[in-house]
């Protein structure tokens, strides 16, 4: 079995120019975490991820980690404000060009492997071509149904 077999090759993307406020949508609409940004050709340049939006617009000092209980935080002002600045950006201010892809024919196995020993949490993987043009797209969920129907056979 390899990345081909069980990548979701259904995959929303929006383009670099698109405001954060269209991917947003896209991302509630879909109901999907990971937005693939990629070019006219269709070829991957850049992720935006739900997680990355939360991030950017908290308040530093909770997005950093420098207060430990964030009950008593006065910033719900700030917050709203810099969510309203970051509807106005362009996706292309805000993506993630550090992400993970693949090809086709990696195995499942490697693609696991991915997922837990990666330094920071991994999302999803992007399946590309030897163009890096979009083919699919995997998250642990994928490698999870497929541990799942492995154990149902047994």
């Amino acid at each position: 079995m390899n990345a081909a077999t069980i990548m979701t090759t259904n995959v929303a993307t929006t383009e670099c120019d698109k405001t954060v406020a269209e991917a947003m949508r896209i991302l509630r609409d879909e109901r999907i975490r990971q937005l693939p940004i990629v070019d006219k050709n269709n070829k991957v340049i850049g992720l935006l991820t739900s997680r990355k939006l939360l991030y950017l617009t908290l308040p530093r000092y909770i997005s950093e980690g420098l207060l430990k209980d964030v009950k008593f935080a006065p910033d719900l002002p700030q917050f709203h404000q810099r969510c309203s600045e970051l509807a106005h950006k362009d996706v292309c201010e805000v993506m993630d060009t550090d992400f993970k892809k693949i090809g086709p024919g990696v195995s499942i196995m490697e693609v696991a492997t991915i997922f837990v020993s990666a330094e920071k949490p991994v999302e999803c993987i992007l399946v590309v071509d030897n163009q890096d043009r979009l083919l699919g797209i995997i998250s642990p969920w994928d490698i999870f149904k497929r541990l799942c129907e492995y154990t149902e056979k047994k």
